[in-house]
């Protein structure tokens, strides 16, 4: 594998991912992407206690290139890359608060917070599929293929991806903390948010 995501690099995202509790238990997966080949957590593995020898190596096909049992989300992450080529590594994550928002039905869209709108705009909510299910995998996809890098995904969790496994965390990150924002900007009183100036200033700092 290409340094820019080694294995390495998969064993200490993916328990940075379970120590900033987004993958509670053996919730969750991680994948990259180097060449051809695909590496995967395996099946029923804990992101907080993952090893090497808990990767699937698969092909771009599907096809699974060791003896490890690639995790059930597998056909998820072949469309993600297969939709998006910019597109080296994928976490998917189940952090309660940002969890709230699929079970929900609702987009994680309140402009309250400049960054947030910046960075992510909305991030949109894919209607609910079987977990694991061809159908998840091809609604997930469509919104990748529209653009967006991170998706939620109704009555499951949320999924995100980027050019290394680094860029996903952050982004995860931030995407935790708009939820936990939210959840205590509620708590306390209205959520009072930008107006479509101000949120139109700060979309032009893109430009």
């Amino acid at each position: 594998m290409e340094n820019r995501n080694s294995i390495d690099d998969i064993l200490y995202w993916a328990k940075r991912a379970y120590g900033a509790k987004m993958v509670p238990g053996t919730s969750g997966n991680i994948s990259v992407k180097c060449g051809n080949s695909i590496y995967l957590s395996a099946s029923g593995v804990c992101l907080g206690d993952i090893r090497g020898i808990d990767l699937a190596e698969i092909s771009s096909e599907g096809q699974v290139l060791n003896d490890v049992k690639p995790s059930s989300e597998k056909l998820m992450h072949l469309e993600i890359y297969k939709k998006r080529p910019d597109i080296e590594a994928i976490i998917h994550i189940h952090c309660p608060y940002v969890t709230s928002f699929a079970v929900c039905h609702k987009e994680i869209n309140e402009p309250m917070l400049p960054e947030f709108i910046y960075n992510f705009g909305t991030i949109p909510s894919a209607k609910y599929a079987l977990p694991s299910s061809k159908e998840l995998a091809d609604e997930i996809g469509k919104y990748f293929e529209e653009g967006h890098n991170a998706v939620l995904m109704q009555n499951h969790g949320l999924v995100a991806g980027a050019k290394t496994l680094k860029e996903v965390f952050y982004a995860l990150e931030s995407i935790q903390a708009y939820a936990k924002t939210y959840f205590a900007a509620k708590f306390l009183g209205e959520i009072k948010t930008l107006n479509n100036d101000e949120i139109n200033k700060i979309k032009a700092l893109k430009h």
